[in-house]
């Protein structure tokens, strides 16, 4: 077991506070890597870091926080991949090619998926108003650079359109994620032959519904030009 560092010393500066900080995000995101979410606790967390879970509460209100800034920092890092993606589209209107970009940023970030996947049901819970506003503004800033990126790439569609394409998207990846990532147990039954045709494809399914959902905005669209 990591020795404790809270026994020595306290973070008192904002540069050590910031440090702690970090450390705590970095031990929950190493245990995330290995782990299912729910099989990690705070007392798990603080072990990873070296401190005392007592301690953890001077840096993060609740596990739950913890988690969320991680989602953050992997949203963050999507966009980064989604906008390079984009780029080779620009002003193409190129629905496929679309759909293709995002579904690559996305199959790139799996630790984001999963937390994606948890968001509403886990992650937004046991939180203050405070750390739920700070979380929504720093996602309306990345939920609107997205906007900004694909309507450079699908010109056709206006940017106050694409925005409701979002929470579809998002909801896609929530529902989607787990279903093709199941318990070992699930994994085994859906091998079984007669359910071969129900076995889901995340990354097929994903391009294809995003590039379905994308058609049919721009056709509306046009239609309404």
């Amino acid at each position: 077991m990591a020795r404790c560092r809270e026994c020595f010393t306290r973070a008192r500066r904002p540069e050590e506070i910031a440090q702690r900080r970090e450390e705590i995000v970095a031990a929950a995101a190493t245990l995330l890597d290995d782990q299912p979410l729910d099989a990690i606790s705070l007392n798990a967390i603080a072990r990873q870091a070296g401190l005392a879970k007592s301690a953890v509460y001077r840096y993060f209100e609740s596990r739950e926080a913890i988690f969320l800034k991680i989602l953050e920092r992997d949203w963050r890092d999507w966009m980064d991949e989604a906008d390079y993606a984009l780029i080779p589209f620009k002003g193409s209107n190129d629905v496929g090619g679309v759909a293709g970009a995002l579904t690559r940023a996305t199959v790139g970030q799996p630790r984001m998926c999963t937390l994606v996947s948890s968001l509403a049901s886990v992650l937004e819970r046991n939180l203050s108003e405070e750390a739920v506003l700070a979380f929504k503004q720093e996602s309306l800033a990345l939920a609107m650079r997205l906007v900004n990126s694909l309507h450079a790439a699908l010109p056709a569609v206006p940017a106050h359109r694409l925005v409701e394409f979002l929470n579809p998207a998002f909801a896609l990846i929530a529902g989607l994620w787990p279903l093709c990532h199941p318990s070992d147990t699930v994994r085994a039954v859906m091998a079984r032959p007669e359910f071969a045709p129900f076995q889901p494809d995340f990354e097929g399914q994903f391009r294809r519904t995003l590039g379905m959902t994308l058609t049919g905005l721009m056709e509306e669209c046009r239609a309404n030009a």
